[in-house]
């Protein structure tokens, strides 16, 4: 029978006493949380509120993203603070994404647009690192799925951002009138998310109804290329952001992250008319 040398037995101990760790630790966590869910048990501290390190995985979760959170709503008030002298008529930048993609025929999202939905709070902090402070997020009806609101719903709940639904993603006039003519989200800056087929019409809205509440009687809609066509969103178009700013400037940024899907791309075409109806697929 071999012997072990004394090191050999230390090894052995180190590692049966790590794995002894790990398993607690599992466990702890597992009915700690479990416990949290089911029994409404909640470890509170003098001042009445959570205590941080003994709540549920979702309630950490939203914690870790506290300064970002709390660096979003800053430089929304500057915005707001800016236009108490001279308000602003309509919203001062618009952001305007694709949903996450999606499983064909199903109300859902794909694996991977679950992923994508986890990074748009990287896109608000890249926004946030630009300037932009984002105050609210608007998103459309969809009666055969949920792509639009599963995409944005994660970041409403972290960063404390209202969301709102208007219609249909078929009617876009809606939303933009209701952006346009209420004066609450005069001055503010607002991220859209919506179905790529429908969002050239969306960019049509804008520039009629925009252009007018803004009272920009010369303004004539150009595109990067210096162009008064109208982008066309690709299919497999996941990455493009379009931004407006107070004076309907019009541009194109990417999200600053990707998802395993292998067709991405940030293809974007311009003079192409696209179609907004119910999709087929």
């Amino acid at each position: 029978m071999k012997r072990f040398t004394n090191l050999e037995i230390l090894l052995i101990l180190i590692i049966f006493v790590s794995l002894i760790v790990l398993i607690i630790q599992y466990y702890t966590t597992l009915f700690n949380t479990k416990d949290n869910f089911e029994n409404n048990k909640v470890m509170c501290n003098d001042k009445g509120t959570p205590n941080k390190i003994h709540q549920n995985v979702l309630y950490k979760i939203h914690e870790q993203f506290k300064k970002i959170r709390d660096n979003n709503h800053v430089l929304s008030r500057k915005t707001e603070k800016s236009h108490f002298i001279f308000p602003a008529k309509g919203p001062k930048n618009i952001f305007i994404i694709r949903h996450g993609e999606k499983i064909k025929s199903k109300v859902a999202l794909d694996t991977n647009g679950i992923l994508r939905s986890t990074y748009i709070p990287s896109l608000i902090e890249d926004l946030n690192e630009k300037g932009y402070g984002i105050h609210n997020i608007i998103t459309a009806n969809d009666y055969s799925s949920m792509h639009q609101e599963q995409t944005v719903l994660l970041t409403s709940w972290l960063f404390s951002i209202p969301l709102f639904i208007y219609g249909d993603y078929t009617e876009p006039e809606i939303t933009i009138k209701t952006l346009f003519k209420n004066p609450y989200f005069n001055g503010k800056s607002i991220l859209i998310c919506w179905e790529h087929g429908c969002i050239q019409t969306l960019l049509k809205y804008i520039i009629k109804i925009g252009s007018k509440e803004k009272g920009l009687n010369n303004y004539i809609f150009k595109n990067p290329e210096g162009t008064s066509e109208l982008p066309y969103w690709d299919t497999n178009n996941y990455k493009s952001i379009y931004h407006f700013d107070d004076n309907l400037n019009f541009s194109i940024l990417d999200e600053p992250f990707t998802t395993c899907y292998p067709k991405d791309n940030n293809l974007i075409l311009y003079g192409k008319k696209q179609k907004c109806g119910k999709l087929k697929e």
